[in-house]
């Protein structure tokens, strides 16, 4: 599909109407799939190349040269096997999985928020044989010796407490996505590994691998407006006609001049109400998000901008589709953690590690009968790589639409800010009930966002 169409003066409707939506043919589903589950195994090998202590989990990962990946309300589900050639002396056999936040390369700077562990089996248990051959009321003589099976499954909390350095108080996070990006010194790291312990005269044995978890956030349903036109395949209502789906922004105003011979004032109305008169030559735009303020990666964010500027030319030139800079930010924050550092840490003593440029609104215009406005209808698409909104003790990732200062060769504006506005939005991870959303221009291009992105689809998740 070429790109979204330019319609002449006598185009009337509200809003979406524009374009058609671009159907599935076009783009590749990439939700509701179920897919099968992949199987990794990892091993511990002797002398001989060959494997005495095999662990095999069961993940919703792409395929096996991934890393496990589990979602949120799956249980991790595998198996240990032992095969000993000989008669060793093991204490144990346990499941170990951890989660932590790492900013820095000294021990103060990781902070578990996960820790569990699940024993497979304990010295003083029956003998592990029994629970192959059926035989009972055999016990542990000292040593194993042959082949050894323990299946498991475990499931993860959605949520932790926390508790800060004094003690007095307690928070709840939700578990955070693994986070393992080369530009960022801060990572969310976790862990799954078989701990084998032996006497004290001997070192234990692990099986170790990260693996990749993935929260369950689901967006509110959109307005029932707009749900009806997914299902009908139609327009979007603009925010005239579905106020109660669309959220409009706050107002910020940019002065500047025009061929350096006129002052004009651009004032961005990030709320909807009737125009009234300023001393100077203005413009003003209304720039509308699509309710709710939480959107599932893969899919797009819906924006509608207007501009009101009773000087035509300034209109014309400076509010165009290719100057108009809407596009999504992703910051990452923490702050090094100190010990004890399990508490939630204020925003404002953050550091921001790195702002990353995610992708920029697509327009096309959209007619509304006078000349001395125009409006612009687009979206943002969302790769399907992204990280989700987290927060979770001294350590945040966060989103944010923002618009950027105007860049025409013919007006220069007084004082630029870097930013004219911010508002901050939600990642999800699962498509909110509902009809799914439609997409009405062409993907564009969607670039790799760390090192582990790739979240394969399964019941829902995105």
């Amino acid at each position: 599909m070429s790109s979204p169409p330019v319609y002449g003066s006598s185009f009337t409707s509200q809003s979406f109407a524009s374009l058609p939506a671009y159907s599935a043919r076009d783009r590749p589903s990439t939700a509701g799939a179920v897919r099968e589950l992949t199987e990794h195994t990892f091993e511990i090998k002797d002398k001989k190349k060959k494997a005495w202590a095999t662990l095999k989990l069961k993940s919703n990962a792409k395929s096996p040269a991934n890393l496990p990946t589990f979602l949120e309300g799956n249980k991790i589900t595998g198996s240990v096997t032992l095969d000993l050639s000989s008669s060793e002396k093991i204490l144990g056999v346990r499941v170990l999985i951890r989660g932590q936040i790492i900013t820095g390369p000294q021990d103060k700077d990781r902070v578990y928020f996960l820790d569990t562990s699940t024993p497979l089996w304990l010295k003083g248990m029956a003998n592990p044989r029994d629970s192959v051959s059926g035989a009972s009321g055999s016990h542990y003589n000292g040593k194993l010796s042959g082949d050894y099976h323990w299946p498991f499954s475990i499931s993860l909390p959605k949520e932790v407490t926390l508790s800060d350095p004094t003690g007095k108080q307690s928070l709840t996070y939700h578990l955070p996505q693994s986070f393992l990006e080369r530009t960022s010194r801060a990572s969310v790291y976790y862990e799954l590994f078989v701990h084998i312990a032996r006497s004290t005269l001997r070192v234990d044995d692990k099986l170790q691998t990260m693996f990749i978890y993935v929260p369950a956030i689901r967006p509110d349903p959109p307005s029932r407006l707009r749900q009806l036109a997914y299902r009908q395949n139609g327009p979007i209502p603009g925010p005239d006609a579905d106020p109660e789906g669309w959220h409009t922004l706050r107002t910020v105003s940019v002065r500047g001049n025009v061929f350096n011979a006129r002052r004009v004032k651009i004032q961005c109305i990030v709320r909807i109400f009737p125009p009234r008169s300023f001393p100077l030559s203005h413009t003003r735009s209304q720039l509308s998000l699509a309710k709710p303020l939480s959107y599932t990666r893969g899919s797009v964010i819906p924006c509608s901008l207007t501009y009101l500027c009773d000087d035509s030319q300034a209109l014309n030139l400076v509010c165009t589709p290719a100057t108009t800079n809407i596009c999504l930010h992703r910051e990452v924050s923490f702050q090094n953690a100190p010990v004890a550092a399990e508490y939630s840490v204020p925003r404002e003593t953050q550091v921001t590690d790195s702002i990353l440029e995610i992708t920029r609104a697509v327009w096309w215009p959209v007619y509304d009968g006078r000349g001395s406005s125009c409006r612009f209808d687009g979206e943002m698409h969302l790769p399907k790589s992204l990280k989700p909104t987290s927060n979770m003790s001294h350590f945040a990732v966060r989103y944010y639409v923002v618009m950027l200062p105007f860049q025409v060769t013919a007006f220069t504006a007084e004082a630029p800010p870097r930013l004219i506005l911010k508002q901050e939005v939600q990642i999800a991870t699962m498509l909110p009930k509902g009809p799914k959303p439609r997409v009405y221009t062409p993907p564009t291009y969607e670039p790799e966002i760390g090192d582990n992105s790739f979240i394969p689809p399964a019941r829902g998740y995105i």
